[in-house]
């Protein structure tokens, strides 16, 4: 069943339900994470749940100041005091333990700090799980040096499987700003707290109650929204405080230092003072992200660290501070080729380095303060001198930081066309029409100057005026009779609004190179690098090598324009998804979110992304975070677009899935697609479509779906409708319309819509008889040899030796360069003999000889394995 249902309105709602189905199953779980991840949090609401669930709930809490002291905690928690004598033996407590259990069924022990238990109520407490009745959570922080004692504890309270929590992600962030404020969130204001917490729960909780409480962010409407760039005020100093003060000197000066410097390159900042890096690293302080050029930089962790010592008075701290990045200039600088270092030590040893959520969180704060700077820079050029070409500039820096509409008609007004360039001119008369179409009075004198003056560039002001109609009305016979004679521009414009309306409606294009000459105008490159990517798949769809895009990414313009990745990123989604690839789908949607600006150049883009993120949570089983998204979604109900997801109609049909009524919702989706198919939005219509047929399989879906079949692109649509007609009708000689279908996104379909076929079989009561169940089993594994499996990540230069290694060997071996084997085996939970035999089975493998060639030959596959392992 491809639409799981949806889950409770909580945070951590698919962790909770992980939780819960484990213990249900009467299993053990060691439950990872630190407190900053609100693993208490987590912990109370697995309690109140269990309990609902008619569970009998104990919590045993750890102590490091009582881990000196016999059955201390089993005093505290479980058992009554004068039970428990300090002569008892662990098998003795363990039956008064068994005794007091057994006057409440279906127990379930929860243990918080469980690394700071004692030794002997460790010992007491492991044999119970052991026999199967009684089920366990051990929360432990990671990565923690334990001492030998609480090694021992570690082995004892062995787990049957394991749960991480992680850094929120942008639209977890999202959802618990909503829980607090009781009301939906603007983007804004999601992303601003996201990249100040970089993802940590507890920071961003009292980020959010500060901010409300200062009334940094007030309710306007039915959202929570704020004009300030910065959500930072006094009341947040003691939360950092709390972080940094366990800080020896040194690493204190230079998490300072690079506070003040907002990040460095990752070499440079560990090879200045690696002693102090390895301390910061270990305490959590920083985190590790690469920059749109691609290289590795170090930032503070949370980054509200930066805002903590940037904000603080010029003392002796700020001067010594100072100083430092002074000679960590010159060092960086000095002349002489430095000698070979070794692999940077923060890449494996700080969990904070390798989550794709503090990734995202350190880049979307690079690309933040980048944007806060050049909009600072072309403000006070501008208003130093308002002419045209710095009034371009500023009217840019203004859509990337989220204040455009408030600013750009002062500019625009204030702006003389007097002496401007052509290409200028056009695009002040741009920044016109998209004032008006946000209903804001604007002026419309650069639009009057530009025909005056250039005329040959008129046809531009059509185009975008076309473009805009088409988004709405799809192609009516305004825009066909355009069309039909789009003219021409200087710029190129005409043509490529022109290709971009055909592209949307479904006709193969020649493929055109990637725009790297930058002369284009913004507005242009958006429109025209989604057309130029689409094209691409319909020329991989036609050759059957949708395969070679997914595992060459496509090529990205380096630097702070943000477009081709957001572009490339709302595509591969689509792909992923169509490919039942789900989670990787979710991730790189997710990405593009939390460091997307909110411009106004790509609003429609924005909306859409929101909507098809909302719509791969539910996909995933994370019916809160959709619920949210989509809250966000509704502020650009005016907006709309020929691209899937980028009408407010394709959110409502979602809406109504998230309450669980799958008929209904299937009935809003197929009303959807007809829509798009009118305005010949085919590519809308197709998606849309598929999902109203997976949630209400009917024949009026079918027949939309044969008209579908009429166009050359989707050439295999009434094929594919007929296997489904199969399906319906139970024909054992189903196996026979399989034969039509040859490519893999076709082939992917097929096989959804058999089990979603199957699922509605079941659910109206439909009995299957035995030759056409042995149709669809023949069926299934026809699928399984025609589709080609893609691996969740793939590496150009993978040795076939790697195949064979385990997916323990897989995590163990990027470790060995930089850890011992007894850390790893704290890290991982492993006996040291464990460790010993992976590594040397591994390198024995792969033919190698060296602790350090196992990790850099492995190093990109651990993660990998790990991210398939966590879908």
């Amino acid at each position: 069943m491809l639409f799981p249902a949806g889950g409770d309105a909580e945070m951590r709602a698919k962790e909770l339900d992980t939780l819960l189905g484990h213990v249900r199953a009467n299993k053990t779980v060691r439950l990872v994470a630190g407190r900053e991840f609100g693993r208490t949090t987590l912990l109370n609401e697995l309690e109140v749940a269990l309990i609902a669930l008619g569970f009998s709930v104990v919590r045993v809490i750890g102590d490091p100041s009582l881990t000196n002291v016999k059955y201390a905690v089993l005093r505290e928690t479980l058992v009554p005091a004068d039970r428990l004598h300090q002569q008892a033996t662990p098998s003795e407590v363990r039956d008064i333990i068994a005794i007091e259990l057994s006057h409440s069924p279906n127990t379930v022990i929860l243990v918080d700090d469980a690394e700071w238990l004692d030794l002997p109520s460790a010992q007491a407490l492991a044999p119970l799980f052991d026999r199967g009745t009684i089920a366990g959570v051990f929360v432990s922080a990671p990565f923690q040096h334990l001492s030998p004692e609480q090694r021992v504890v570690s082995h004892i309270l062995r787990a049957d499987t394991r749960v991480e929590l992680k850094a929120l992600s942008f639209e977890q962030v999202g959802v618990l700003s909503e829980t607090l404020l009781g009301g939906a969130v603007s983007p804004e204001v999601t992303s601003e707290i996201f990249s100040m917490s970089s993802g940590i729960t507890g920071i961003a909780a009292d980020i959010i109650r500060a901010a409300q409480s200062q009334r940094q962010i007030r309710k306007r409407s039915h959202r929570w929204v704020t004009a300030e760039h910065s959500l930072w005020n006094p009341h947040l100093e003691e939360t950092i405080e709390r972080l940094i003060s366990p800080l020896q000197d040194g690493p204190f000066r230079l998490l300072h230092a690079l506070a003040l410097a907002g990040n460095l390159t990752a070499e440079q900042f560990h090879d200045f003072d690696a002693e102090s890096a390895e301390a910061l690293t270990r305490a959590g302080l920083i985190t590790t992200f690469k920059d749109p050029h691609g290289q590795s930089r170090i930032s503070p962790r949370p980054a509200l660290v930066t805002d903590y010592f940037r904000q603080r008075p010029i003392d002796l701290l700020h001067l010594s501070a100072v100083r430092l990045l002074e000679q960590l200039s010159e060092s960086s600088t000095g002349g002489g080729r430095r000698a070979e270092r070794p692999r940077l030590r923060i890449d494996t040893r700080a969990q904070h380095s390798d989550t794709e959520e503090t990734h995202n969180a350190g880049l979307a704060r690079y690309l933040r303060e980048e944007s806060e700077e050049r909009l600072a820079v072309t403000s006070r050029e501008w208003r130093r001198r308002p002419d045209v070409v710095r009034a371009v500039a500023y009217l840019d820096a203004l859509l990337q930081s989220g204040g455009y509409t408030a600013t750009a008609t002062e500019v625009l007004e204030r702006t003389s066309s007097d002496h401007a360039r052509d290409v200028d001119l056009l695009q002040l008369a741009l920044h016109e029409r998209m004032l008006q179409l946000e209903d804001t009075p604007s002026t419309s004198k650069h639009s009057a100057a530009l025909r005056t003056r250039f005329p040959e560039y008129a046809g531009a002001l059509e185009a975008y005026s076309i473009y805009v109609s088409f988004s709405v009305d799809g192609r009516s016979e305004r825009v066909e009779a355009w069309l039909a004679n789009p003219g021409d521009d200087p710029e190129g414009f005409c043509a490529t609004i022109a290709a971009y309306i055909r592209t949307a409606s479904g006709e193969v294009l020649p493929i055109t190179a990637p725009n790297e000459s930058g002369t284009n105008l913004p507005l242009q490159r958006v429109i025209g690098e989604q057309a130029r990517l689409i094209t691409l798949v319909r020329h991989a769809a036609l050759s059957d090598s949708i395969e070679d895009m997914l595992i060459d990414p496509l090529n990205l313009m380096p630097g702070d324009d943000p477009v081709p990745f957001l572009v490339d990123s709302y595509v591969r989604s689509q792909l992923l998804l169509g490919l039942g690839r789900v989670s990787e789908a979710r991730r790189t949607i997710s990405r593009a979110l939390s460091i997307g600006d909110l411009d106004l150049r790509f609003a429609v883009l924005y909306a859409a992304m929101l909507r098809w993120s909302a719509f791969l949570h539910h996909r995933d089983g994370r019916a809160d975070i959709a619920g949210s998204l989509l809250s966000e979604s509704r502020s650009y109900g005016e907006l709309r677009g020929p691209m899937p997801g980028m009408r407010p109609e394709f959110g409502d049909a979602l809406e109504t899935l998230l309450t669980g009524d799958r008929q209904a919702s299937g009935a809003r989706f197929l009303e959807e697609a007809r829509a798009c198919y009118e305005r010949s939005f085919l590519d809308s219509s197709w998606s849309t479509l598929r999902f109203a047929f997976q949630l209400d399989p009917s024949e009026a879906a079918l027949e939309l779906m044969d008209q579908l079949g009429t166009h050359p692109t989707y050439h295999w649509a009434a094929q594919l409708a007929e296997f489904s007609r199969a399906a319906l009708r139970q024909d054992p000689d189903i196996i026979l319309h399989i034969s039509g279908l040859s490519g893999l996104p076709e082939l992917a379909s097929a096989a959804d819509f058999l089990e979603d076929i199957e699922f509605y079989h079941r659910d109206k009561g439909i009995i299957s008889s035995d030759e056409y169940a042995r149709a669809v089993n023949e069926a299934r594994q026809s699928f399984q040899l025609f589709r080609e499996p893609l691996s969740r990540v793939v590496f150009r230069h993978r040795s076939p030796a790697v195949e064979t290694l385990t997916p323990r060997e897989l995590e163990i071996a990027p470790l060995t360069a930089t850890l011992t084997n007894r850390e790893i085996a704290d890290r991982l939970t492993l006996s040291v003999r464990t460790v010993e035999n992976h590594i040397a089975r591994s390198m024995k493998k792969l033919g190698l000889s060296s602790r350090t060639e196992l990790s850099t030959a492995l190093s990109s596959v651990a993660k990998a394995s790990s991210g398939m392992q966590s879908e």
